[in-house]
Formats: structure tokens, sequence, C-alpha cells
């Protein structure tokens, strides 16, 4: 129940979803109050969802696990690699996969194996659809590095996992059976990361933390672009609510 309430209330708070039902109660509302007042409303949200400051200045507060490589002297003995990179429902011909924008977790963590960083890869995640079927993330994955010449005596699978608590639980699992005692790194997204870290803690598993893909941008000096509409905009909220949520519903559980 918990896990299908928390997938339905981040489809009600995704911006697009919030706009599109304050246009539609605007819309068939009988009061001409109400309906100017939505209106104003969807506005408001638009200009707000679209605008690149509020954004970048909360992602900036909120994003952690910035990190350069090259600050990693001891290697860690497996790199735990959180799934939600890959586009399962895309298109996709045999023998290709669809990498989504998260895919530097991936690439991120394939560099750090190559330059000695981490000693193993373990893939966790699995299917987190509740409607429908998924391939298993992991696995795919596996299959991926190994292409790209990843021995598979490197590589752990954790397939089952259907969000970040279960992935701490089951990677723990999985460590104290087939490498007990291991020095881990937490590979993820850097607006991920804080939820993700204070689960793995309190399963057990504690982890230092490497961030990839960023929300957080740097001033260029165009000051104009803080204040330029933007789609990209909407995506970020998009995960930040989503992610907001998650880390509230995660501490009233006690996961984190």
């Amino acid at each position: 129940m918990f896990f299908a309430l928390s997938k339905i209330l981040a489809f009600l708070l995704k911006p697009l979803n919030l706009m599109a039902l304050t246009a539609l109660y605007g819309h068939f509302t009988k009061i001409p109050q109400r309906r100017q007042r939505a209106f104003t409303i969807l506005i408001i949200m638009l200009l707000g969802f679209s605008t690149p400051w509020p954004v970048n200045e909360l992602a900036r507060r909120w994003e952690i696990g910035q990190r350069n490589p090259e600050s990693i002297v001891e290697p860690y003995d497996v790199g735990i690699l959180l799934g939600g990179y890959t586009e399962m429902s895309a298109a996709s011909p045999a023998g290709m996969v669809t990498f989504s924008r998260s895919a530097n977790r991936l690439t991120g963590t394939l560099a750090l194996y190559k330059t000695g960083k981490i000693r193993r890869i373990l893939l966790t995640g699995g299917s987190g659809r509740i409607v429908g079927e998924e391939t298993s993330e992991a696995p795919v994955s596996r299959w991926y590095l190994q292409q790209v010449g990843v021995p598979d005596s490197a590589i752990l699978v954790e397939g089952n996992s259907r969000n970040t608590w279960e992935n701490a639980l089951y990677s723990k699992q999985l460590i104290d059976s087939l490498a007990p005692g291991s020095r881990c790194l937490l590979i993820s997204s850097a607006w991920h990361l804080r939820r993700a870290k204070g689960c793995f803690d309190k399963a057990g598993l504690p982890c230092d933390v490497f961030g990839t893909d960023f929300f957080t941008e740097q001033d260029m000096g165009n000051k104009l672009h803080w204040l330029q509409p933007s789609w990209e905009c909407l995506m970020k909220w998009d995960y930040l609510l989503k992610e907001w949520v998650g880390w509230l519903v995660y501490k009233m559980k006690g996961y984190n």
C-alpha cells in the first residue's frame, strides 16, 4: 500500500499535472471569481516552475556528493550504483539500451571502475512500476557493462528492489553474504543522494557518497539566463518535488 501511495502522490505533484488540474478547475467552475483565481494561480505556477533562478538555488542547497574522483586515494571495495538511468519503456532495437538524463550515474560509475577508484560494482534496482510489466534494470545494466569491458566477476546484481529503501535493504543483504566488511561508495544523482544515504545508514550499510548529474548550474555571466523561462526547469521541479516528498515520507516511516 505504501509503495502504491508514494507513486500516486508523486504523480499528482508533477508540475504539469498540477497546472493541468488547475486549468481544468478554472474551465469547469461556474463561479467567475473562482475561475479568475484559478487562472491567476495557473500563470503564477507557470512562471514559477519555468524560471531557472528559484529551482537552481533550491537545488544548490539540497544536492550533496560533489567530489573530485582524484580525491579518492584508497579504492573502495564496492561502488553501489542506484538504478533509474535507463528508459526501459523505450522501443530500443535488440542489443541497444536507451539511457535517461540520469545516465551519468552509470557513466560515472564506469569511470570510477576504469580508473581504479572502485574494485567492484553493485547494481541495485528492479522495476518501480505499479501497473504493467517492465524488465528489471539491474540485469540490463549488467549486460551493458559486460559489453564495454567490465568482467562479470566485478559485477554484483540486486534486481528485486522497487524503491530507495529496498535498494538499501537488499544491497546490505547482498554485501553481507558476498562481500562482508566492504568499504562502499554510494553513487547516484546528487539530488537523490541525501535521501539515499539516509536509507543506507538506517539499513546498517554506511557509505561515502559520490554525486552525478547535478541540477545546480554555474553562473556563466549571463544574468538574463536566470529569468528566461525554460522547459528544463519544469523537469527539475518534477524530480525535486518527488524527492522532497519521498524524503519526508521516508522520515515519517523511519527509513532515514
